[in-house]
């Protein structure tokens, strides 16, 4: 199966390690533009905190990666963020931690297990859910068909949306995997009839347990 990995919805979750505060925000993003907006927005509502590190992955093949410490130790704080996302398998994601300093150092080391930490229990807050790439079909049946294009539909996991007017026009939406199959089996109970048009392109959205 095709499709990738990641947050149902953004997030916040704050951990406290001898004094210093570790809020770490989630947000699930497509694109660096929107990543960077998050990532504004958070420093903005933070702006008086002593770091605002951050890490990020997207595209599809979890392609595009990038990490900042913001001011703390090279290496401690936006790296092992990273590697917390990528363990999780996610992309199309933003993690920002953000620190308030509570007076005592933590060390290289205690930085990592702090700013990793945060992530890892964020996310295990967090709903991840898989994105599947679809296709969108609009069909035209008469009444008679419609019940066999519901057969159908269910056969791909797919819920039909009808308007009925003098004929029933359906909405459908199928997974790409499945495309050939699914225009196959049209094309076998309509008898080659051209009763469909593809409208567009969506990502459907299951449960990670479905992956």
């Amino acid at each position: 199966m095709v499709g990738y990995t990641s947050i149902r919805q953004a997030l916040e979750d704050e951990t406290v390690v001898k004094k210093s505060r570790f809020i770490c925000a989630l947000r699930p993003v497509q694109t660096p533009e929107e990543a960077a907006d998050e990532l504004a927005k958070i420093r903005k509502k933070h702006y008086n905190a002593t770091h605002n590190c951050f890490a990020m992955i997207l595209n599809e093949d979890a392609s595009y990666k990038r990490a900042s410490d913001d001011g703390e130790p090279q290496g401690t704080a936006g790296i092992p963020m990273l590697e917390v996302l990528q363990k999780a398998g996610l992309t199309n994601i933003l993690a920002v931690v953000t620190r308030y300093f509570g007076g005592t150092m933590l060390g290289a080391g205690g930085l990592v297990r702090a700013y990793s930490g945060s992530v890892a229990q964020a996310l295990g807050r967090a709903q991840k859910v898989v994105y599947i790439p679809a296709d969108e079909y609009e069909f035209t049946v008469h009444y008679s068909d419609y019940g066999k294009l519901c057969s159908i539909a269910t056969e791909f996991n797919a819920a039909p949306e009808g308007r009925f007017e003098e004929v029933v026009r359906v909405r459908l939406v199928v997974e790409k995997e499945y495309g050939a199959q699914f225009k196959e089996r049209i094309k076998q109970a309509f008898l080659g009839a051209e009763v469909y048009t593809v409208t567009g392109e969506c990502m459907i959205m299951k449960p990670a347990e479905y992956k």
